[in-house]
């Protein structure tokens, strides 16, 4: 009986091994991407971030696009744009300061900007939650800062 469970053990382990180093040829499982394809051109045709941005900005009128920088520039910069939009996506509150340029430059001027920025290609991922809530910033900013 002891020789048959070591021949046993003996062939269940060589069964094992063969079977880890030949993959079963039955799976018919199809390929993510075709094997026929060139992995790196296949990926080499994705834009990167900077590239879709570019794309995107000259898909929209010249107008619009230095309408929105100047409005940038004006209303505080990155550091206010940066803080516009951790109160829009993460609930982070606008400083005064910041709150107090969105204002002085206008709604128009606000929801061009931040409307712009949702299609980019970091913020796009966020864009039907948060452009609800640009309004919702301008509401408050105006709430806190009123008449200056």
């Amino acid at each position: 009986m002891k020789k048959n469970n070591h021949v046993y053990m003996a062939f269940v382990l060589i069964t094992t091994l063969v079977l880890f180093a030949y993959p079963s040829l039955a799976d018919d499982e199809k390929p993510l991407i075709d094997p026929n394809i060139d992995l790196d051109s296949t990926f080499a045709r994705s834009p990167s971030t900077s590239e879709y941005n570019i794309d995107m900005l000259n898909k929209q009128s010249t107008e619009l696009v230095q309408f929105a920088g100047t409005c940038a520039g004006l209303m505080g910069g990155e550091k206010c744009s940066d803080q516009v939009m951790s109160e829009i996506l993460q609930n982070i509150p606008t400083s005064r300061y910041c709150c107090l340029k969105m204002i002085i430059y206008g709604q128009e001027c606000h929801m061009v900007l931040r409307n712009l920025l949702f299609q980019t290609y970091y913020y796009k991922p966020f864009a039907s939650k948060g452009r609800p809530r640009i309004l919702k910033v301008w509401n408050r900013c105006s709430a806190e800062v009123g008449g200056f």
